[in-house]
């Protein structure tokens, strides 16, 4: 199967094992791709609703590849076996969502499943709300889908609860000797730029704040050109 899509290519591209989750498979892409591409033999597509699980039949139909993706109803992962699962995907969804998935489903820290997530917003938040949770990222991947840039998180639970450093929650582990993850700072310090201008008023202890966050992304970028 041909997959043109960025933001399901860095995902496919950050699977570690052979059986993955995808959850809100939208038309069951990634699950198809992985599987007809050889990385994976055996994959869940779920989604909230039942016109994207239609969709996502229709594909592992067209892809011969229907006996080996299951096809499941749920809510986040509540209703998605996980037995012998070696990775899920959470794409497309804002990042406080995907965390509340991940925070309600206790078999996450039980069975060492890669984590890969793909926050359309809230990335700071979401790189935040792990560390504090207990997950340690391993990799993370900036991609540019049309005109937007995107990251893609890959992480595990670990038990481990730590504290980021301001910078890291908008940066997270992307390299930034990586043209793409350079841009995508660059941009992340003018977004905060523009917030700090517009606090600068209401709240001037925030927006000093954000301006030194600002300082410490643009020297983080200096030192990598």
């Amino acid at each position: 199967m041909i997959l043109k899509d960025q933001r399901l290519l860095t995902c496919a591209a950050l699977v570690k094992g052979n059986f993955v989750c995808d959850v809100g498979t939208d038309h069951g892409y990634l699950p198809a791709y992985l599987i007809t591409s050889g990385k994976c033999s055996r994959a869940i597509a779920c989604d909230i609703n039942p016109l994207p699980l239609s969709a996502a039949k229709a594909t592992a139909e067209r892809e011969g590849i229907y006996h080996k993706v299951s096809l499941i109803l749920s809510d986040g992962l509540k209703s998605v076996p996980t037995e012998n699962v070696t990775d899920i995907v959470i794409a497309g969804m804002g990042g406080e969502l995907i965390y509340r998935i991940i925070s309600e489903d206790n078999r996450l820290r039980e069975n060492n499943i890669n984590l890969i997530l793909q926050p359309m917003t809230r990335a700071e938040y979401l790189r935040r709300a792990l560390a504090e949770g207990g997950f340690e990222t391993d990799s993370e991947v900036i991609c540019r889908q049309g005109k937007f840039l995107y990251t893609v998180i890959r992480c595990r639970y670990t038990g481990k609860p730590s504290v980021l450093q301001p910078t890291d929650e908008y940066l997270g582990k992307i390299d930034l000797s990586l043209p793409l993850s350079a841009e995508y700072a660059r941009f992340q310090a003018q977004r905060l730029k523009k917030a700090a201008v517009g606090l600068s008023s209401s709240n001037p202890e925030k927006s000093e704040e954000l301006t030194k966050i600002i300082n410490l992304i643009t020297e983080k970028i200096e030192g990598n050109i």
